[in-house]
């Protein structure tokens, strides 16, 4: 404790290891003066089910029937289902034509999710419309002479990177910055 021989002596540590005890015995008076001076909640009450808090014996065994125009748009596009990249970002779109207010049993909706899927991912679709299913890569070549452009230097994302990148949880601004870097290796 701190007394006035400690201080008299000039002894430092002791008088800053009896600071931080009075320091700590005041805080805790301070909590305990709040806890006695707060008024008790009353218990909240339990909320039933309406079917008396049970479960269901089992499993309903029955989905319902898939929509038949999902059926033949997954069947005409045969990268649904296969292509990770491609059925997220589908879903995505789904997501977003819904919130936008397209019916998902409308043509238009199936027309909006080509569009978007093929504006997403030109680069896997043939000339014909298909899904280019080839074991080539493209090898880019950079020009003999380059040219420095002064500026800044953006980096724009497709909405199924955008995808990507929210259902990893990764800010865009970072995931751009490593497409920038990929992109430049």
């Amino acid at each position: 404790m701190l007394n006035w021989s400690t201080i008299e002596a000039g002894d430092a540590t002791a008088q800053v290891e009896a600071n931080k005890r009075i320091a700590s015995l005041a805080f805790e008076n301070a909590k305990l003066e709040q806890r006695q001076t707060q008024p008790v909640e009353p218990e909240q009450p339990v909320q039933q089910l309406s079917d008396g808090g049970r479960l269901p014996q089992q499993t309903p065994q029955e989905l319902p029937d898939p929509d038949p125009q999902a059926e033949a748009w997954a069947a005409k596009n045969t990268w649904f289902g296969k292509d990770r990249a491609m059925t997220f970002t589908a879903f995505e779109i789904h997501k977003d034509l819904v919130n936008e207010g397209f019916d998902p049993k409308s043509n238009d909706y199936y027309a909006e999710v080509d569009k978007r899927i093929k504006v997403d991912f030109s680069h896997k679709f043939a000339k014909g419309g298909d899904v280019e299913h080839s074991s080539k890569t493209n090898q880019l070549v950079a020009s003999a002479q380059r040219s420095v452009k002064p500026g800044r230097n953006t980096v724009r994302l497709t909405s199924s990177q955008v995808a990507i990148a929210k259902k990893l949880g990764v800010p865009l601004e970072e995931y751009a910055k490593q497409i920038k870097l990929t992109e430049g290796a």
